[in-house]
């Protein structure tokens, strides 16, 4: 796979050279929708027109006769290349040349995907990061397995990747949390700005019931106390869904009691990049695009939030991570332009910071949900109700961009209206036939393209590159941080095999070599659902 895509590509970069000499695009192969313009498909004209004074068709023309000439001399598989208004360029693949990916495929199993994309990068994935005053909602939720999956697709292409959780356990939040829990142990009514929930009771009550506060009611502290019952309450609901991080940084211990924040001040200071205003401390964050210079101590002497973010990325970067991707609520959109200054100010290229929103979440059921710790539904409420794997799959169902309505009936029901439900039965389907599958001695050796050849119907033909276009589809979601994609295209091939075991049987009576070869088929079409389903963090079952 990869030295077929490799020889491709590189012809399509040898044409761009050879015919727009300087000019520089990045690009890969999409897959057409509609199967009329081809099996991949090259957008690159579009893109190049805007730097060209040439249209879209004609570089499109242009690089289709370069394109054609390298294919007479390496041709890796191309059947016929094709032009289409407003410019694209589409390739048809020879059976052959999808054959003999077949077979690489069978011999290297999820190896073949790995396109190596990612090399060279280190990567810090910060996510969740919600402050530590209560269990995780739905919200906070999405963001996880979001978090999650991409740091799965990013590992699985090359990157270093380190998962990292950022406790906001400094600030007016936490304060109130400890006050309300203070209140709540001396039976006093609960700030009127405090917490009033459920949870902040049970965190009253069990810190009465503690060691240590039984021992020095004088000495305990409530603030640690209640932050470290809600810290635990976030790993436990992360832990339920699956989710891991390599390493939890405070914003308090490690960045605020360090002097890593004052360190950084005082650095944008030396450089000019400070100056006082109304007996505050600003950042001139307009000499590197805010639409406003920001505060980073108060005019009271407090550092600002601000002030602290910018320390914790000065401090992600000299660690030696090469990339930061952040996951923010949609809240924190005007958040973005004032940290990329800030890394811009520190000496740091901006490109350095890449921020994925991640919209909200609201849940649709008819029934009624259980809520364990008070009026709201949160995350371990909605994992009691659907299971782990459901979680993480409805949390998908939307692009980043879009909001979300989990249904949560849809997400429980045993049903083929249920995606995930289509999807595992379709891997536990395929694995029944293979059991079923008893070939003579010695037959069961590596897939050939002997016995290859023998599929040649168009389902069959059909189904190898769809399996095929799985590279396709992790490109796309490594590009655009996107696991939806991969998501909705385990749904379109699962609908594709269940057609074609319709229409076609596996194990075919009296054809031992026609067998042979469609137990071949259908295992590629196992290891890329199995592949799939395991970067969504999603159990691919045996037996349903």
């Amino acid at each position: 796979m990869q030295e077929f895509y490799s020889q491709l590509e590189e012809i399509i970069a040898n044409s761009l050279k050879n015919s727009y000499p300087g000019e520089k695009a990045d690009f890969f192969l999409e897959i057409p929708r509609n199967r009329k313009f081809g099996d991949l498909a090259l957008s690159l004209p579009l893109k190049l027109s805007g730097l060209i004074e040439k249209t879209p068709l004609d570089i499109a023309n242009a690089l289709k006769t370069s394109i054609e000439e390298m294919l007479l001399e390496t041709n890796p598989g191309v059947d016929k290349v094709e032009v289409v208004p407003p410019g694209f360029i589409n390739f048809f693949l020879k059976d052959s040349a999808v054959r003999k990916l077949l077979g690489d495929l069978l011999k290297q199993e999820e190896d073949f995907f790995r396109s190596g994309k990612g090399s060279g990068q280190k990567i810090i994935l910060e996510f969740v990061s919600a402050n530590p005053t209560g269990p995780l909602s739905i919200a906070h939720g999405r963001q996880a397995v979001v978090g999650d999956v991409i740091g799965n697709l990013l590992a699985f292409l090359g990157s270093e990747v380190t998962r990292e959780y950022y406790i906001n356990d400094a600030g007016k939040q936490t304060d109130l949390l400890s006050d309300s829990v203070s209140a709540l142990m001396c039976n006093k009514p609960v700030p009127q700005d405090g917490y009033q929930a459920e949870y902040v009771k049970q965190i009253a009550s069990q810190a009465l019931e503690s060691k240590d506060y039984r021992v020095r009611s004088d000495a305990f502290d409530i603030k640690e106390f209640a932050l470290k019952s809600c810290l635990d309450w976030i790993k436990k609901d992360l832990e339920l869904l699956g989710v891991n991080f390599d390493t939890w940084i405070s914003q308090q211990r490690d960045i605020i009691d360090k002097g890593k924040v004052e360190e950084a001040v005082e650095f944008l200071r030396k450089k000019g990049l400070v100056y006082g205003k109304e007996e505050a401390l600003w950042f001139s964050s307009t000499k590197f695009g805010d639409d406003k210079d920001r505060v980073v101590r108060k005019a009271d002497t407090e550092l600002t939030y601000f002030a602290s973010d910018i320390a914790y990325h000065k401090d992600k970067i000299e660690r030696g991570f090469n990339a930061i991707i952040n996951l923010w609520g949609p809240d924190h959109h005007g958040y973005i332009s004032r940290v990329a200054s800030a890394i811009e100010a520190l000496g740091f290229k901006r490109e350095f910071l890449e921020v994925i929103i991640i919209q909200l979440v609201s849940l649709k059921t008819k029934g009624r949900m259980s809520k364990r710790k008070g009026t709201a539904v949160l995350l371990s409420d909605l994992i009691d109700e659907v299971g782990k794997d459901a979680a993480r799959f409805y949390y998908l169902t939307r692009k980043n961009s879009s909001h979300l309505e989990f249904d949560v009936d849809l997400a429980k029901a045993k049903t083929f209206d249920n995606p995930l439900y289509y999807i595992q039965y379709a891997h536990a389907r395929i694995c029944s036939i293979i059991n079923k599958y008893n070939p003579e001695s010695g037959s069961q050796r590596p897939a050939d393209l002997e016995s290859l050849s023998l599929l040649s119907e168009e389902e069959e033909i059909s189904l190898i590159k769809q399996c095929l276009q799985f590279k396709n589809i992790l490109e796309l979601s490594f590009q655009q941080r996107e696991p939806y994609f991969i998501l909705d295209y385990l749904g379109g091939l699962s609908s594709s095999f269940h057609k074609f075991y319709e229409v076609h049987r596996v194990l075919v009576e009296g054809d031992k070599d026609l067998t042979r070869a469609r137990v071949y088929l259908i295992k590629s079409v196992k290891i890329v659902l199995g592949l799939g389903l395991k970067l969504l963090g999603v159990c691919a079952p045996e037996e349903m």
